[in-house]
Formats: structure tokens, sequence, C-alpha cells
């Protein structure tokens, strides 16, 4: 078989060196001559040997891993740059939720992307809609799929935290007679928008981009691990898997074959981040999906948190996107409040952080150490020394939390010990390390780059201290 170039450049540069965000882009430009294969570090792209085709150039140029230019794509969705880099380009700030009960208990918060995708469907905005669906192909895995009605919209509603290689539909897309909207995660929008802007046809068809929030994903070991400290032995076992089952924060569910029920609330179950966190996530650099028409996460602040149900903090980003969200509301089905930018960025003060200054910081380390890093096209202009530090104690704990031991001796105490003992520690983290991660953080800046300037800036990336 022939050496295919693209795919040799994109294996060096991304799925060697650790950078894949689990897309699933290039196998959905491959024209069947990649799959998607499990490893213990999420689903890596691989050839298939029987068919010998090379990979289009554009595998690498939309590869969220090898990194995609922010600024050019802000350029290209919004016509502008962010006046806020915390949380990317927006037009309007609500805190709202679906006023169809059903909708809003059957989503992660407040059903607000489900009930949208219904809304489009039913009064033939989109034919179709990308989203993600949780029991398929078997019940602990998850896959990409197109729904065309309303039940299979819903059977798409709740979070999903491993990697989903949602671009490996694009073919699919591609065949679909008639318009999308569609619903990713940050990298995933990153990679569709640049498909667009290089005139993918089935990317060309998506009419409104949606996604949530997205902080930090896990490897589907981390199931695997909380089965294993509950005597379950084998994934095979599962029969039903949930993330946010019930009433908003909701819980980790699992069903087995034997009947048992397995459930954590979710502050508890969230133990398992320093251990199974993904290495695409740590080097992630954007939370509030910045690229979608609009986007939504969770309204952590304790006047909604007090009522329970679940309310979303909801970033309209385009006029097509407001303007799908007022007709929704005015039609009652949704109820939205309008907030300032400063509440909206104090319910995830923390994460936006972990990931506009963090991340930015741990890729510096990586960098220094000769590992490759993606190329964002921005950096902060400033990060202060004190941050510096409190990194390194962050970067210890998922160093530790990520060897076989801290995994084996985690998997030995009962949840009914860790989630308490965990939330405790995790609480007072936040607490004693709010002065100094927070410290700055609204005046946040960033030096930006464009084009032809991305790789001489990228070679030549620093952090002032």
């Amino acid at each position: 078989m022939a050496t295919d170039p693209v795919f040799a450049r994109l294996d060096a540069k991304v799925i060697q060196t650790g950078l894949c965000t689990h897309c699933g882009t290039c196998v959905g430009l491959s024209r069947g001559a990649l799959e998607m294969t499990s490893t213990p570090r999420g689903p890596l792209p691989a050839r298939v040997r029987s068919v010998d085709r090379d990979l289009p150039s554009t595998a690498l140029d939309a590869c969220p891993g090898n990194g995609i230019n922010y600024p050019d794509l802000n350029a290209g969705v919004f016509g502008a740059q962010p006046e806020n880099w915390l949380i990317g380009c927006w037009r309007k700030l609500y805190v709202g939720f679906s006023r169809v009960g059903d909708v809003r208990r059957a989503g992660a918060s407040g059903g607000v992307i489900t009930q949208t995708l219904i809304y489009l469907l039913e009064n033939s905005l989109v034919d179709g809609v990308v989203a993600v669906r949780q029991g398929q192909p078997r019940p602990w895995q998850a896959e990409p799929v197109i729904a065309t009605t309303v039940d299979e919209v819903m059977a798409c509603s709740q979070s999903v935290y491993v990697p989903v290689p949602v671009n490996t539909i694009l073919p699919q897309m591609e065949r679909f007679q008639g318009t999308l909207a569609y619903v990713g995660m940050p990298d995933h929008v990153a990679s569709l928008r640049r498909l667009q802007a290089l005139g993918h046809p089935g990317a060309r068809k998506v009419e409104y981009v949606l996604g949530p929030y997205f902080g930090i994903g896990i490897y589907s070991g981390a199931v695997e691990s909380y089965l294993r400290s509950h005597g379950v032995d084998s994934i095979d076992e599962v029969t039903e898997l949930r993330y946010r089952e019930g009433e908003w924060p909701g819980y980790l569910q699992v069903r087995t074959r034997t009947g048992r029920v397995l459930r954590a609330a979710k502050f508890y179950y969230n133990y398992l981040l320093p251990f199974y966190a993904t290495r695409a996530t740590l080097l992630s650099v954007d939370f509030t999906n910045e690229l979608t028409d609009f986007s939504v996460g969770d309204a952590w602040q304790p006047k909604y948190e007090r009522q329970g149900q679940g309310f979303s903090i909801i970033v309209a980003r385009t006029p097509k996107g407001e303007g799908l969200l007022s007709s929704m509301r005015d039609r009652g089905l949704l109820s939205l409040e309008e907030c300032s930018l400063r509440e909206a960025l104090s319910m995830h003060g923390h994460m936006l952080d972990f990931k506009k200054r963090g991340a930015f910081i741990r890729m510096s380390w990586r960098k220094a150490l000769g590992r490759a890093i993606p190329d964002y096209g921005y950096r902060p202009s400033y990060i202060p020394l004190t941050r510096k530090l409190a990194e390194a104690a962050i970067v210890t704990v998922f160093a530790i939390g990520s060897t076989s031991l801290a995994r084996g001796l985690v998997e030995r105490i009962p949840i009914g010990v860790l989630g308490p003992v965990f939330n405790f520690l995790r609480v007072t983290w936040k607490r004693l390390s709010k002065p100094t991660k927070r410290a700055g953080l609204s005046e946040f800046q960033v030096e930006t780059w464009h084009g032809a300037e991305a790789m001489e800036k990228a070679e030549s990336s620093h952090l002032n201290g």
C-alpha cells in the first residue's frame, strides 16, 4: 500500500502525539479509508488496510487536534472578534428553560437544545438534526445520528461525557436530502465551521449550529471503573446508561442484566474526573462552545439551584440564533430571562479559568518538554505567576490520578465515602483557590494571529510571567 502523505502527517502531528480530540472528522472525510478504533485513550482513527485511498488535505485542515484558528473562524462566522474572549462573540445572554414539562425533564438542565430541535423540525426550518444518541450501538455507547422525528430527537436528549466521534457522520450528511441542524461539542463545532468555510457539501447543509458548554470529558474506562467499584466485572452487563438522569442536576444511572440499578449524584461521580479526564479536554480552550449560533450550559447559581427542575445559561451568538430563541419564547415554548455578562461569567468562573488560562499554561509546559501542541490562533497576553503555581498543583493531581495505581486504589473505596469526600475537597479547593484563579480573570486579554502568521506565532509561542 502506498504511503498516504496526509494521513502520515495527521498520524505524526496529532494521533501519535496525543492531540486527537476524537471528533471523527478525518474518518468522515476519508471515504472509507479510515475507521475509529477503541483504545484506552478514547476512539482513535486508523487505516482500513483493505482500502487504498489517500486522505484529502481537508482532513488535516479541519482537524481540531492540529489546531483551528479561532480568530479566522470568528471573522467568518460572526464578522468580528469577541469583545470578551472568555465567552466568545455574543448578542444576548439568557437564563431559561423549556416550558414543555416533558422536554425540560428529559434534558440535562433546562431542555433548551432539545426544545429547539423539536421546534426546527415541526416548523420545517430543517429536515434533519445531527445529534448524539446514548445507548447505540450498545447500551453503554453513544453514536451520532440524523434525527428526523420528534421521538428521535427526544431519544437524543441528555449529556454524554465520553468522547463521541460525531463527525464520522459527514458522509450521511452529504447524502441527506434537505437541510440540517447540528449539535456538537466545541471541537466538533470548530471542525464543522472550518469545513463550511472550505465548502464541504455536507457541512454546508447545516443551517443551525447548537451546542452545550463542555468542561472535562472522561474516557470510557471511567464507567468501567465505576462498575468494578460496585462489583460489576464486565461492561457487557450494562443494559442502560444515563449520565444526567432524574431532576437537575441529575445523577449517573446504570442498569445491569441482573436488575441492579446503580446511582451516583452528579457531584459525587465527578470523583472520576482526575483519574480519567481526556487529554483533549485538558488542552481545549473553548468551554462555552464559542462558534455556535447559540450555546447552553447549566445555570450554576444558588437562586436557580435551590429551585431544582433545571435552568440553563444561554448565549445567543448570531442573529439567526437570537431570532430562533425569540420565536420560541413568543410561542410560549421557552422561558427566557436576560442576564448580565458578569452574571453569566460568574456561573462558570472556575471552568472558564481552567480553559482560558489553565489550558494555555499546560500547553506551554508541553511545548517546553518538546511535545506538540495545537494552535488556536490566540494566546493570553499575560498570566500571573501565582496562577501558574496553582496550575502546578492541578497538573500534579491529574498526573497522579491517571496512573494505574491510583485508579486501582480508588475502586476500593465505596462511593458512599468517596463521593462526599471528593465533593468536600472540590468545594474546598474552589474556595481556597478562588482568589488566585479569579485574580485578573475579568481583565483577560489575548494576542491573536491569522492565516500565514499562525505557524510562525505557534513556533515562537510563550507566556509572560
